[in-house]
């Protein structure tokens, strides 16, 4: 229980971080990265509300905050481990959920992909200090 409490503060807020930095980004940009970061058109086949795109992304956020939290706590050897592997396979979605897209999404490519991964490397820090200070 003490996993799934940390999971949802944790998770919650580093979540919401990565929410409002894409769409701060989207909307100072061409790069439509909060668009990738909640689309899951390739999921369903009709479109969500945001209201239900914005809860799938907190729940995946929640979802590897309990992760991250239990190796934390159980493996703490290999939790910088986790992290950064964490962060390579979030940096990589980037391509995959734009292959996926069944709308077109503007990323400008390589550009996108760099700011796309600075932000989820952002996001990792945020859940290591939350992690450390015991949420």
């Amino acid at each position: 229980m003490k996993y799934l409490r940390s999971g949802i503060i944790a998770g919650g807020i580093t979540g919401m971080f990565l929410l409002i930095v894409c769409a701060i980004v989207e909307y100072l940009t061409p790069l439509e990265l909060m668009s990738l970061l909640l689309n899951v058109d390739f999921l369903t086949e009709r479109d969500l509300h945001i209201s239900i795109e914005i809860a799938l992304h907190l729940a995946v956020s929640i979802a590897i905050a309990v992760l991250l939290k239990f190796i934390f706590n159980k493996f703490p050897r290999v939790y910088i481990a986790a992290l950064i592997f964490s962060w390579v396979v979030t940096s990589m979605l980037f391509y995959l959920l734009e292959y996926l897209s069944v709308i077109t999404i503007v990323l400008h490519g390589f550009t996108g992909f760099i700011v796309w991964t600075y932000i989820h490397l952002v996001y990792f820090i945020l859940m290591f200090i939350l992690h450390k200070k015991g949420i």
